[in-house]
């Protein structure tokens, strides 16, 4: 009962966490739309661009790589497959949204924070498979 108590502490943590960084991202987008007055799409504004694109590539992989971590809870997963899922997620995800929000070129932060998060949503579905066929 300790360990199931534990990963569900653990998923507590991350899905927190992952929600707290989407709310700093759309307070970041809403901020931009009063700083620029486009209250509609993006207009020219660069940094609105910006500020909405870390946001909404955040809304894309969050919810579903989350809810992998919510299914490995429920399938008794090891704590480690846990930590790598939530981990790879949430750096990933903060990497990703400091490069997007510097510059929508390519930059490093982008570059490293997407294929973290790519490497969550990979464990995830693995492990899901592994620990229900296995």
């Amino acid at each position: 009962m300790g360990f199931y108590s534990t990963s569900l502490g653990l998923v507590g943590v991350y899905v927190g966490v992952n929600i707290l960084i989407n709310l700093f991202l759309a307070y970041r987008v809403s901020a931009n739309r009063v700083r620029s007055k486009v209250m509609t799409g993006t207009g020219d504004d660069e940094q609105l661009y910006n500020a909405n694109r870390a946001h909404v590539t955040n809304v894309e992989y969050v919810p579903i790589t989350l809810a992998g971590l919510i299914v490995l809870h429920l399938l008794a997963a090891s704590i480690y497959v846990m930590h790598i899922v939530g981990l790879a997620l949430t750096i990933g995800r903060i990497l990703h949204a400091i490069g997007v929000s510097r510059t929508s070129e390519s930059s490093p932060p982008r570059l490293i924070g997407t294929l973290l998060t790519w490497i969550a949503l990979l464990v995830a579905g693995i492990a899901c498979l592994w620990y229900v066929i296995v």
